[in-house]
């Protein structure tokens, strides 16, 4: 079984098929995930403007419904995803006594 992917983790992902729903992605485990029609743009966006099969996407983990894994291309998601990293990071860096606080 491929390691699953944390929520609030980024990776790319390719679009490979397109359901009633919305997208069907792979990430580089192999695993394939949804993403359902509402968490691929901020705002709505007709089936016909989804990305298109074979596309790159950079997505993030929205963890598991059951065994399957959620993802989410909208902007907003991969910002807070980003935002979430970047205080991981300084939340390490201070961890060594790295932080002007220490």
């Amino acid at each position: 079984m491929p390691e699953q992917l944390r929520k609030w983790s980024l990776t790319s992902g390719i679009v490979v098929k397109h359901m009633h729903y919305g997208l069907r992605v792979q990430v580089p485990s192999g695993e394939i995930g949804v993403v359902d029609r509402v968490d691929i743009a901020d705002g709505y966006i007709e089936p016909a403007d989804w990305p298109t099969v074979g596309s790159v996407l950079t997505v993030v983990g929205g963890g598991y419904a059951g065994r399957q894994l959620r993802l989410s291309t909208r902007p907003g998601h991969l910002e807070e995803a980003r935002n979430r990293a970047a205080r991981g990071q300084q939340a390490a860096s201070g961890a060594k006594g790295d932080s002007p606080n220490s």
